[in-house]
């Protein structure tokens, strides 16, 4: 029997626990790194591509880079400034226009960047024999400064 009361306090002995007093809290573990920057990777690449293929005279290829690019990071306004540069010499430039007012609609205060959009403008309205309309679209360039 004393053997069994032993055994007995040993093992409840073994089960109780040590309450530890409050203190700092452990360093939580790091952020796995996130998704986008994987995407951005991608982006990259589907932007390097479409500029080479522009540079090679390969305009569709390179719009359908920068349209891939685009249903990835649709806010992008870089991309859509390059959308635009590329329809700007394919000739279409009723959608070089739009495209580069819809970089601006994301640019939001990346003057330079909207002021280049406002240049592509300007560059599409002349095309189209625009003249006033490419003016507004320089002076609004201008006014980003």
């Amino acid at each position: 029997m004393r053997t069994l009361l032993a055994f007995l306090a040993a093992v409840i002995a073994g089960c109780a626990t040590v309450v530890q007093p409050p203190g700092p809290f452990p360093e939580p573990a790091p952020l796995p790194e996130p998704a986008a920057r994987t995407e951005n990777l991608a982006i990259a690449g589907l932007m390097d591509g479409a500029r080479a293929d522009a540079a090679a005279g390969r305009l569709a290829n390179a719009a359908a880079s920068l349209e891939r690019a685009l249903r990835i990071e649709p806010r992008n306004p870089r991309l859509w400034q390059e959308l635009a540069r590329v329809r700007l010499k394919q000739g279409d430039y009723a959608q070089a226009e739009s495209t580069a007012a819809r970089s601006n609609s994301w640019a939001g205060g990346d003057n330079q960047l909207r002021a280049e959009n406002w240049r592509l403008i300007a560059q599409a309205r002349d095309a189209r024999g625009d003249a006033e309309g490419a003016k507004a679209a320089l002076e609004a360039a201008e006014r980003q400064r």
